[in-house]
């Protein structure tokens, strides 16, 4: 499970500091005290600069007070140093937990399938090995209708596999002889596409959520205040869920999930309602949270939105017509190719373009009709490939190595 030491995670913040992204900054530094102790005045500090730059972030850009924002980054500095120092003073952090390969495996299976039979409706879901692990980002894609729901409902143990077997190492008592459903649903959150509204003020459902899983008194309150802070949803803390939006709606979803502490996260198509700003915000979190050392995560997402999810999985599953066409590594993804892929967008034909580019790029084109997908021999590059259109003089409109991306399989 990948875990950063803290003179990394310093590094990180040091940068984010430079840069300027108070978002991620304010972020990183309570993922940062998530997973270590330190003292009250600093993570107090933390929280503050948290509560801020979100009040800051939420008023419209004509509203924002530069002298605000100035203050921000002047208190973002003296967290960052006064955690600098804290850390000089302190031994090396070790590592929380036993997380070598064998004991971080979540989830194991092995020929999962699902069948439906409805008068002469068919429905198959083939079969799929899968494996789950701490620290890691595992995605599902595909078109609707293939099956990832129903795969993400047979993992979370709410649907029973036609056939395959199930195993949750990491959560079960071994001694204890097969799937103690009780015990395993512990450990395991499913947040579905469509969310179920929440009765009463959002707060509270969170300080309900967090002691009905144990967790009570200042552990309660200090979790529940934690997650609405880095999650951003200090606004609407006080509000129903009637006043928010769908984005918020989710956020606040995932927050109810996080205090319950649980191993093995869930969500189908959580990027389907959410704008761009939103879908990035979300991802990296994800990604953030998957890499506590404190309270490791193991988290499976379903989604159509293949480029945003391959910047943060590790593994990707990609199912189409009822065939898994892919179930690896996504840095594997394409290793044994035979050529380089290309997407485009251009006003001119696919004869145009064709007809200007040179010999020697000996590239194939299809039309596809708001795109061109061009394919080269492997090791052409994009670099090679985008000085060949720009000196042809084709107009572009946006230009994708699709090369190593699973949108090849969308294409094919």
């Amino acid at each position: 499970m990948p875990t950063l030491p803290s003179n990394q995670r310093m590094a990180e913040l040091r940068s984010l500091l430079n840069e300027g992204d108070l978002s991620r900054l304010s972020r990183r530094l309570l993922d940062f005290f998530a997973d270590i102790p330190v003292t009250p005045e600093i993570r107090q500090a933390a929280i503050r600069l948290r509560a801020g730059y979100n009040r800051h972030a939420s008023l419209e850009p004509d509203a924002q007070d530069p002298g605000t924002l100035a203050d921000l980054r002047r208190q973002a500095h003296e967290v960052v140093e006064a955690l600098a120092t804290y850390l000089e003073l302190q031994q090396p952090l070790t590592p929380q937990g036993d997380h070598s390969p064998d004991h971080s495996r979540v989830f194991s299976g092995h020929g999962i399938s699902k069948t439906y039979q409805s008068g002469r409706n068919h429905f198959a879901l083939p079969a799929v090995d899968l494996e789950l692990r701490l620290g890691e980002i595992t995605g599902i894609v595909g078109e609707n209708g293939n099956g990832k729901t129903t795969l993400l409902r047979i993992v979370a143990g709410d649907l029973r596999a036609s056939e395959g077997s199930l195993a949750y190492p990491y959560i079960e008592d071994p001694n204890v002889q097969g799937l103690d459903w009780y015990r395993i649903k512990q450990h395991i959150v499913f947040i579905p596409q469509q969310l179920a509204p929440w009765q009463g003020l959002l707060k509270e459902n969170l300080h309900f959520s967090a002691a009905v899983h144990g967790i009570r008194g200042r552990e309660n309150e200090e979790l529940v205040d934690f997650m609405i802070h880095r999650l951003g949803l200090s606004r609407y803390a006080d509000s129903r869920w009637s006043e928010i939006s769908s984005g918020y709606r989710l956020r606040f979803e995932l927050a109810r999930a996080l205090v319950r502490r649980p191993t093995l996260l869930l969500i189908d198509e959580p990027l389907a309602n959410l704008d761009i700003n939103t879908q990035e915000i979300f991802l990296q979190d994800l990604r953030y949270l998957a890499n506590s050392s404190q309270y490791p995560l193991s988290i499976m997402v379903s989604s159509q939105h293949l480029h945003e999810i391959e910047r943060i999985a590790d593994h990707i599953v990609f199912i189409k017509n009822g065939e898994t066409l892919y179930n690896g590594r996504i840095a594997d993804f394409g290793a044994d190719r035979q050529e380089d892929v290309f997407e485009l967008a251009t006003p001119w034909t696919k004869g145009q373009v064709e007809a200007r580019l040179p010999a020697e790029a000996a590239a194939r084109i299809e039309d596809r009709g708001h795109h061109l997908i061009l394919r080269t021999p492997r090791g052409t590059g994009s670099q090679q490939v985008l000085t060949w259109l720009v000196q042809a003089g084709v107009p572009l409109n946006y230009f994708r190595d699709i090369s190593t991306s699973t949108l090849k399989l969308f294409r094919e």
